[in-house]
C-alpha cells in the first residue's frame, strides 16, 4: 500500500458530495404522492410531489474522480463517477489576536474550486427509481444539468476531498470538508465548477445575527406606567417565554409571553430596565429582543453565538476538546457580560471577543471540526524542524510593522447599552503602554489600537487583555513561509506550534536563534507532495511553567522538565545561562 513516506508515489484526488434527499419511498406512507414511473420524484426537495410530508434527513453521497481511479477503484467506495478534472484549495488563514489590519477579524476562509466535466449518465445512484422509469436517461439530457433541477436547493450539500495514494482505502486519504456555496455550469465546453467554503462562512454578516430583527411592532400606543401591552406582526416563536426587550431608548423586562400569531400580550416585570428611563412610545414602534449574556465563560458565548445564531451543527464545534481544554486552563478568569439591543453580525461579535480575551478559533478541515486556542505560552515542548531534515530551500521571512501595538486603550463600563460602542459611551478606560518601545532609539513612534469593549465588565480583566495584547506585539511580529516533503506537512496543520532552525533565523552574532512559531496557514500546494505554510514568530508568547514542590531540588539543567520552574539570579537566569521562569 502507497503512503507518503515511499518514493514514486502515485496521488489520488476523490470528490464527494454529500446531498441531501428524502427519507421516504414514493407513494408509501408517509408520503402520499401518486404518479407513473415516468412522474415519480428523485427523493429531493425541488422535484418531491408530497411537500408536506418531505423529510429531508437522509443524505446521498456521490463520488468523483479521473478515469484512472474510477478504473481501478478505491476501497470504500462503490461507484465513483470519472469527470473530475482538477482540484485547487486555498487555505484557512488565522488572524492571531485579531491584530492583522489586513485580515478580517477571523481570518481567511479556506475554499475549494473544483472542476468537472459534464457527460451523459445512466442515472446509476443518483435515481432510485430507475428502474421504474420507461425511457432511457442516457438519452436524455447530460448529468449535470439534470443534477441542478433536481438538487435545486442546496444550502445543505457537504464537499469532501480526499487526497491520498493509489492503493490506499478511501478511509485512509487526508480528508478536507467545506459547504457548498456556488455550481456555475456547464459551459459550452462542457465544465462544472463547484466551489466551497469552509463551514466559517455562515458567520458572514448576511447570514447571521445576534439577535435576529424582531417582526414585532407596539399594536397600541404604550404609556410609561404600562405593564402590559400587545404587539402586532409577530408569532409566539419569535419570542421567548421570558426576556428583554427594547422599545426605543428604553429596556422593557418581561416575565410572561401570551396570546395567538399575529396578536401577542407581554406582561411587564420592569419598566425602565438596565438604567434606562421608562416612557411612552407610539403605536407601531419596533419591539426588538435582545441577547444578554450574564457572567458567562468565553466558551459558552463563541458555542452560542455559532450553533444558536449562525445555525453550525454543534457536532462541528470540539466543544469538549480544545474549547474546554483552553477556556478552564487560560481563559477562566473572562466572566463577561453584555447586553446586545441591536441585531450585530455574529463574526464581528467573536472578532471582537478574540481581540479582547486572547484567543483564536478556526476551521480544521482534516477533522471538520472548529478549534480554539488561547494567546498562550507553551505547556509542553514542541518538535523543531530543521533546514537539515525539514525545510525545503527556499524559506523567506518578513516583518509585520502594522501588527506592532505599542498602546491598547480598552474602553470598558458601557453608559448606556441602546446606543453606540464609542469612546463618549464608556465610563471607563485602561490604557496599557510600552513607552520605552516608542522612544526615539527604538521605534521612534507610538502604534496605538483602541479596543471599545461591550464584554469586559471590570477594570482588572480590561487591563489584563490591554496587557497581553501589548506585552506580545510591542516589537514588530514576523512571519515565515516555506515548504516542506508532505512527510512532514501532515504532521502539523493550522494552530500547531514548533520550533524552527535554520540558517536565516540568527541573532546579531550570527548564531542560530531557535524559536517558537506558530502555523497560520498551512497548504498543500502539490497534493500529495508538497505542503505550504505561514508561520509567525510567537516567541514573546513564552512558556506556561508548573509551580515546583519545595523538595523539588535545585535546578538540574538540560534534563529540567519543560514546565519545571525554577529560581533564577538577579539578572533572571539559571545556572546555565537559560532564562528563568517569570511572573506575568
Amino acid at each position: 500500500m502507497s503512503s507518503a513516506t515511499q518514493p514514486g508515489r502515485e496521488v489520488v484526488q476523490i470528490v464527494e458530495l454529500i446531498v441531501p434527499i428524502c427519507a421516504n419511498v414514493f407513494g408509501t406512507s408517509p408520503c402520499t404522492a401518486t404518479g407513473t414511473g415516468d412522474q415519480k420524484c428523485f427523493n429531493t426537495r425541488a422535484t418531491c410531489l408530497d411537500a408536506e410530508n418531505f423529510d429531508g434527513s437522509a443524505t446521498l453521497s456521490l463520488f468523483f474522480s479521473r478515469q484512472s481511479v474510477a478504473e481501478r477503484r478505491v476501497e470504500g467506495v462503490d461507484y465513483i463517477i470519472p469527470s473530475l478534472r482538477s482540484v485547487s484549495t486555498a487555505p484557512t488563514r488565522i488572524n492571531l489576536s485579531a491584530v492583522d489590519p489586513d485580515s478580517t477579524g477571523l481570518g481567511n476562509r479556506a475554499v475549494c474550486d473544483i472542476e468537472l466535466m459534464d457527460h451523459p449518465h445512466t442515472d446509476r445512484v443518483v435515481d432510485p427509481y430507475l428502474a421504474d422509469r420507461s425511457y432511457d436517461p442516457m438519452a436524455r439530457g447530460s448529468f449535470w444539468t439534470k443534477w441542478l433541477r433536481r438538487w435545486k436547493y442546496r444550502q445543505n450539500i457537504t464537499v469532501n476531498v480526499y487526497e491520498g495514494y493509489a492503493g490506499q482505502a478511501l478511509a485512509d486519504m487526508i480528508k478536507r470538508q467545506y459547504v457548498l456555496i456556488e455550481v456555475s455550469g456547464p459551459d459550452a465546453s462542457g465544465r462544472v465548477r463547484l466551489k466551497g467554503k469552509d463551514i466559517l462562512h455562515k458567520l458572514e454578516e448576511r447570514k447571521a445575527q445576534c439577535p435576529e430583527a424582531s417582526p414585532g411592532v407596539l399594536r397600541n400606543a404604550l404609556l410609561a406606567g404600562a405593564t402590559t401591552f400587545a404587539v402586532a406582526g409577530a408569532s409566539l416563536s419569535d419570542y421567548p417565554a421570558s426576556g428583554l426587550l427594547r422599545i426605543g431608548d428604553e429596556f422593557i423586562a418581561y416575565s410572561a409571553l401570551s396570546g395567538v400569531d399575529g396578536v401577542l400580550t407581554f406582561t411587564v416585570s420592569e419598566r425602565g430596565a438596565e438604567n434606562t428611563v421608562a416612557a411612552d412610545h407610539d403605536a407601531e414602534a419596533a419591539v426588538q429582543l435582545c441577547k444578554q449574556y450574564t457572567a458567562a465563560t468565553v466558551q459558552e458565548i463563541v458555542e452560542d453565538l455559532l450553533t444558536t445564531h449562525a445555525g453550525i451543527d454543534p457536532a462541528m464545534v470540539d466543544s469538549a476538546g480544545s474549547f474546554a481544554q483552553e477556556v478552564s486552563r487560560h481563559l477562566s478568569s473572562y466572566r463577561l457580560s453584555t447586553i446586545i439591543s441591536d441585531p450585530a453580525a455574529v463574526n464581528k461579535l467573536i472578532a471582537e471577543l478574540q481581540a479582547q480575551c486572547g484567543f483564536f478559533i478556526w476551521w480544521d478541515e482534516r477533522v471538520a471540526l472548529i478549534k480554539m486556542r488561547a494567546i498562550r505560552g507553551l505547556e509542553t515542548e514542541p518538535p523543531t524542524l530543521t533546514e537539515r531534515d525539514h525545510i525545503m530551500p527556499g524559506l523567506s521571512v518578513r516583518e509585520l510593522p502594522r501588527n506592532r501595538v505599542s498602546q491598547a486603550w480598552v474602553y470598558f463600563s458601557v453608559r448606556d447599552w441602546t446606543q453606540s460602542l464609542d469612546a463618549v459611551n464608556f465610563r471607563q478606560v485602561q490604557v496599557v503602554a510600552d513607552l520605552a518601545s516608542e522612544s526615539e532609539d527604538r521605534h521612534g513612534e507610538p502604534s496605538i489600537r483602541k479596543y471599545f469593549s461591550r464584554w469586559l465588565p471590570t477594570g482588572n480583566l480590561a487591563f489584563s487583555s490591554g496587557f497581553k495584547i501589548v506585552n506580545r506585539y510591542s516589537e514588530i511580529p514576523s512571519e515565515a513561509g516555506f515548504q516542506v516533503d508532505a512527510k512532514d506537512g501532515h504532521e502539523y496543520w493550522v494552530g500547531d506550534v514548533f520550533y524552527l532552525s535554520h540558517g536565516r533565523l540568527v541573532d546579531a552574532h550570527g548564531a542560530p536563534v531557535i524559536e517558537q512559531w506558530t502555523v497560520v496557514s498551512a497548504d498543500e500546494v502539490v497534493p500529495g507532495e508538497t505542503v505550504e505554510y505561514v508561520v509567525e514568530n510567537t516567541q514573546l508568547y513564552g512558556r506556561v511553567y508548573d509551580w515546583m514542590a519545595d523538595d523539588a531540588g535545585d535546578y538540574p539543567g538540560t534534563s529540567a522538565e519543560f514546565a519545571a520552574a525554577y529560581w533564577g539570579d538577579s539578572d533572571g537566569l539559571l545556572s546555565d545561562g537559560t532564562k528563568a521562569a517569570t511572573w506575568g
